[in-house]
């Protein structure tokens, strides 16, 4: 009898021809790839979107997707001063009590829709109606604007004022012009001129974008743009390590993940010099914070130099105004608060609180809740208790347009690189929800001269800003820390990153991405 041996392979052997078929016949899963295709980009967001409607958005998030998917009349240059967008140009009336804008012909909608006028009386129009819950109309009412369109002419646009106004140029920056007909679907099926198209929103997932091909300034460079919402700074490490994410802005790293990822093969960090100002506000109704000792102590006894080396790593210079250092505007000289405990404690001293308590409200981002905590065992030296409560940030705003805090912790993205800031945030017309005052700051002196900037010269618009800067310097109904590193991360395969100092999206238009 002849035996027949059968011979079969080593188990390890098998078990790799069983790994390698499965590499073959499954596909990664997407959200685990390392590098998309080329044309298609993923970035990071770090907080939840609340409205895609660019006549209410105010927050970061909602921003963001305005600045993809949508255009203003005008827009910032790279001197913060306004610049045509949708008009090709403007004109202001001598008393500046005219505006009138001309648009570019042959723009469209994504919905394949021509803009014109009327899309832009509808826009303002539906804003200012009755009812309609938006930051953004308060300067316009102040201003009691109404638009007005020509028969003759489709493209041109008439914005007439009650009283002179010469910041509307820049004051509608952030209103995204939408279609005639569109308001109710703007929230959750937005629909714009911008760059990207929107394509579909997973709730604080994920929101999909597509190139508008048929974009005026040029069809983007990225053809398919994810925007994935990750809250947890490990997580947005881990995604960017990983590669299925290409790109972060801004994105509230704490800065130790920051100097990690500098060091990481196949990451590109970029750590400039921002514009954007992290601040403490402080509410003036609250009875012990309205007296101004208090808080003078508080910005007296907050060391930022110390936080800025040991907490944020150096990516952040100190701040005293709320204008940007590169501002036209901005004044050096002010009431300048450095580290100075025993002056603290003096001054609590005269106001008759040796020792104090109060609550201090910020995000539940992990550098947030650093900074809180950095602040808390500095006060605690000159005698104030802080008990720190880490909000959501939806709730954090909503508290902060109340008026429910005593302290919170904060920052001003973008909007404080033109002095209509003073306007909008110190202004006593400007109370929440006819503005951003939150701290409830009440100065007839202060209106007054914000009332005279609006017709002065340029010259005497300086020296007003100056005054303005100096007051609040003393009043403090913010407490200015600094100006945080704009902070740009993105894998190598992404190409032409150049983002302005406040971080702005827009600058994703122009972005390439590899295979």
């Amino acid at each position: 009898m002849i035996k027949v041996e059968i011979r079969r392979p080593p188990a390890p052997f098998s078990l790799v021809l069983l790994i390698i078929s499965l590499m073959i016949l499954i596909p990664l899963e997407s959200g685990c790839r390392r590098g998309g295709a080329k044309g298609e980009m993923v970035v990071m967001l770090e907080k939840r979107i609340d409205t895609f409607d660019p006549r209410r958005s105010a927050d970061t998030a909602a921003e963001r997707m305005r600045q993809l998917m949508f255009n203003g009349l005008t827009r910032k240059d790279d001197k913060f001063e306004p610049a045509p967008d949708l008009a090709e140009k403007f004109e202001p009336s001598p008393d500046y009590k005219t505006f009138t804008f001309y648009l570019r012909p042959n723009i469209r909608f994504h919905n394949r829709q021509t803009l014109s006028a009327a899309d832009v009386k509808y826009t303002f129009d539906t804003m200012l109606a009755p009812g309609f819950q938006s930051a953004k109309r308060a300067d316009l009412e102040r201003d009691h604007v109404s638009v007005e369109t020509d028969p003759a002419n489709p493209l041109k646009v008439t914005f007439h004022c009650g009283n002179p106004c010469p910041g509307l140029a820049n004051t509608i920056v952030p209103i995204g012009i939408i279609p005639e007909g569109t308001s109710n679907e703007q929230a959750t099926r937005p629909t714009g001129t911008g760059p990207f198209k929107f394509e579909s929103y997973t709730e604080d997932q994920e929101v999909v974008l597509a190139s508008n091909d048929d974009y005026f300034e040029g069809a983007p460079g990225i053809k398919r743009l994810s925007v994935r919402i990750i809250p947890d700074n490990s997580t947005r490490e881990s995604e960017l390590r990983k590669g299925s994410v290409d790109l972060a802005i801004n994105a509230d790293f704490d800065p130790v993940t920051v100097e990690g990822l500098q060091n990481t093969p196949g990451i590109k960090t970029e750590v400039t010099d921002g514009t954007n100002i992290t601040h403490l506000g402080v509410n003036l109704q609250d009875p012990i914070l309205k007296d101004r000792r208090i808080r003078q102590a508080l910005a007296y006894a907050i060391d930022r130099e110390a936080m800025i080396r040991d907490v944020l790593r150096g990516q952040a210079s100190p701040a005293r105004s709320i204008l940007p250092v590169s501002q036209w505007a901005y004044d050096p000289n002010v009431a300048d608060y450095k580290y100075d405990p025993d002056r603290a404690k003096r001054l609590l001293a005269e106001a008759g609180k040796n020792r104090l308590k109060l609550s201090l409200k910020t995000s539940p981002v992990s550098i947030s809740r650093k900074i809180g905590e950095a602040i808390q065992e500095q006060l605690r030296r000159v005698g104030i208790d802080i008990e720190l409560q880490s909000l959501e940030r939806q709730k954090l705003t909503q508290d902060m347009i109340e008026g429910n805090f005593q302290l919170y912790l904060n920052i001003i993205v973008g909007g404080n690189q033109n002095p209509d800031i003073f306007r909008f945030v110190y202004g006593s017309g400007a109370i929440p929800p006819n503005g951003q005052n939150r701290s409830r700051y009440i100065n007839p002196e202060l209106d007054k001269l914000l009332s005279e900037a609006q017709t002065a010269s340029r010259d005497r618009r300086k020296e007003i800003f100056s005054q303005v800067q100096k007051t609040l310097a003393e009043d403090l109904p913010q407490i200015y820390l600094w100006y945080p590193a704009t902070i740009v991360i993105y894998r190598d395969r992404i190409s032409n990153v150049k983002v302005d100092p406040s971080g702005d999206w827009s600058a994703i238009r122009n972005m390439k991405a590899g295979s």
